[in-house]
């Protein structure tokens, strides 16, 4: 049976009660072999059990953090022949989502990322949190209600939603916002060039699922970008360019969960230097990115 090492980049205490269902629905996955790795910015951690969670070291966060280089630390750990990188504040829904992702995978025999997203409401989540202490994670998930578009909420409740299409970096986009942060976004002019704080995909930009070996050949995740949202598109870049891959298809076996939370810790300035390293490393080609992150990624070794 094939083994999928799931590596998840944790550090600091601020999504520590959205990491336990998210642990749990990891550990809950049927049909083959997992291998569940918390990663941290000095260390990474097996997790067989919810118990291990306390295991893993809360350290202290710096003002800069290089998630591509937390993530790195995770990919040394694995030993599974594939991986799956995902967040902290992503459920795994289905029980048999990455069975699923795995075989669909050797089927049309390419790499896959960015599985369809929805919602669950920052005012929702201690709702479910609390039926899942009491009652654990598969009571709780059969209390959610799927009959709105992108969002996930409480049965019986209605949740306003705004949804924008647009056409960025060559493909079409949808972006979700609840009413609340919508009006909040508009009611601030000075609130432009900080959408990220507001907006979410209609996709996981972040779930990367690929042979170990193709990781390791591209040299892992660069470990450069201090914001989020361009790392993950990085390596994507890296792997599609190298080997080909797809979207993960829009279905419902292949949808995840995103645990909402605050982000006030988004930074302009950031998300500045992050795009532009992209735009430089994009001109400067897939092939020579790849010789430099090897050396990086060779550095820190791996088994």
């Amino acid at each position: 049976m094939d083994q999928v090492s799931i590596v998840i980049p944790f550090y600091g205490n601020s999504q520590s009660k959205q990491l336990y269902l998210v642990t749990e629905s990891m550990l809950s996955q049927k049909g083959i072999k997992t291998d569940l790795i918390l990663s941290g910015i000095n260390i990474a951690t097996k997790v067989e059990r919810l118990e291990d969670l306390s295991k893993h070291p809360i350290e202290v966060v710096p003002e800069i953090i290089r998630t591509g280089a937390v993530i790195n630390n995770g990919l040394r750990k694995s030993s599974g022949e594939y991986i799956y990188v995902t967040d902290a504040d992503i459920l795994l829904p289905n029980s048999n989502y990455l069975e699923n992702l795995l075989k669909y995978s050797k089927k049309v025999g390419t790499s896959f990322k960015r599985p369809p997203m929805r919602r669950l409401l920052v005012d929702d989540f201690n709702w479910i949190y609390e039926l899942f202490k009491s009652k654990g994670l598969n009571f709780a998930l059969d209390k959610l209600d799927y009959s709105q578009d992108y969002v996930v909420k409480p049965k019986g409740v209605d949740r306003s939603m705004r949804s924008f299409h647009k056409f960025e970096n060559g493909r079409n986009k949808i972006f979700i916002a609840s009413e609340k942060d919508f009006q909040e976004y508009v009611s601030n002019e000075s609130n432009k060039g900080s959408e990220p704080r507001y907006f979410n995909q209609d996709r996981h930009c972040g779930g990367v699922f690929a042979p170990r070996s193709s990781f390791m050949q591209v040299g892992g995740y660069h470990e450069g970008f201090i914001s989020w949202g361009v790392w993950d598109a990085d390596i994507q870049w890296k792997l599609e360019k190298r080997y080909g891959m797809e979207t993960i298809p829009n279905t419902n076996k292949f949808e995840v969960v995103h645990l909402d939370h605050e982000r006030g810790y988004f930074s302009r300035k950031k998300w500045a230097h992050d795009k532009n390293l992209q735009d430089k490393r994009r001109k400067n080609g897939y092939k020579n990115c790849i010789r430099e992150d090897l050396k990086t990624f060779l550095g820190g070794c791996y088994e």
